[in-house]
């Protein structure tokens, strides 16, 4: 029994440690990082943040639409209102997409901090 809980153990414990280099990972710009940036590489990287995020909200979009064609497409059965599913599905692929866009012009505006860093250097 006690070796069942050891190995249990440590596989609880890899699964954390792992969860949270994914969260690391995924993190979003934060303001000390804004702050801290003063070189090209730094604005890089802030800029490649922006597009990872931009990404995602793309992709999240792209899957709100599909749910909203699946709702349109669906029979209403009682209780359900599949049209106003969908009318909510869309709203969100709006936001999302416009979410994304606002990402991508932060990417394009730390690009060109990264480029005017070194023009005054």
């Amino acid at each position: 029994m006690n070796r069942l809980v050891t190995i249990l153990s440590a596989g609880v414990a890899a699964v954390m440690l792992s969860g949270s280099a994914w969260a690391a990972d995924d993190a979003m710009v934060t303001p000390a990082q804004i702050e801290a940036a003063k070189t090209p590489a730094a604005h890089e990287a802030i800029a490649a943040a922006y597009d990872k995020e931009a990404a995602r909200l793309e992709s999240t979009a792209k899957e709100h639409e599909a749910m909203a064609k699946s709702y349109r497409a669906a029979v209403s059965t009682k209780g359900a209102n599949p049209a106003a599913m969908a009318a909510h599905c869309n709203r969100l692929v709006e936001e999302y997409k416009a979410a994304a866009k606002e990402n991508r012009a932060l990417a394009a505006a730390h690009r060109q901090m990264a480029k005017d860093c070194c023009a005054k250097n």
